[in-house]
């Protein structure tokens, strides 16, 4: 699978506090995969978010791809939300009077799926960048993976590199 998009929807949203890192929340999400080899699976998943006092949000997401046929997937997601404008101080983000401003917010960072189905199982041993945007007024997430290392074939002896011969 050389890159894979979804869209999905926040559904669940559960602020755990402040902790001495920054704020936690924990971000419930649904959507469909809408690019790649398993476009038109289900995913779901659930963020474990840090926003750190500088406003940049930590990405800690697990996720779970399923498709019409079966074929299952977990994928463990790490990265960073980095607002274009200057986020609140952390405590007004959990008033209940707080709403967040109607704005695609980017997102990068990296995805390492797994998968007992043979036609993925080279995802096993790859790593993927993704891009995409967070809108939190309305709740949706775009995101777009593309490959970026294979590992060698676990059939294969391991090659060394020509600075490590």
């Amino acid at each position: 699978m050389d890159g894979y998009g979804f869209q999905a929807q926040v559904n669940r949203i559960a602020p755990v506090g402040l902790v001495p890192e920054g704020l936690r929340i924990d971000l419930g999400f649904a959507g469909t995969l809408t690019e790649g080899s398993l476009t038109g699976a289900a995913i779901d998943g659930t963020d474990y978010l840090l926003i750190r006092p500088d406003g940049v949000a930590v990405v800690d997401a697990r996720e779970l791809v399923t498709g019409a046929d079966g074929t299952t997937a977990s994928v463990r997601v790490d990265g960073y939300i980095v607002p274009p404008f200057q986020m609140p101080e952390l405590p007004a983000l959990l008033d209940p009077s707080f709403s967040w401003p109607d704005a695609d917010l980017p997102m990068h960072g990296s995805a390492r799926w797994q998968s007992a189905a043979p036609a993925l199982d080279a995802v096993n041993r790859s790593v993927y960048a993704f891009t995409g945007t967070v809108n939190m007024a309305r709740g949706s997430i775009v995101v777009t993976g593309q490959l970026i290392r294979v590992e060698a074939d676990r059939h294969e002896a391991p090659r060394l590199a020509a600075s490590e011969r």
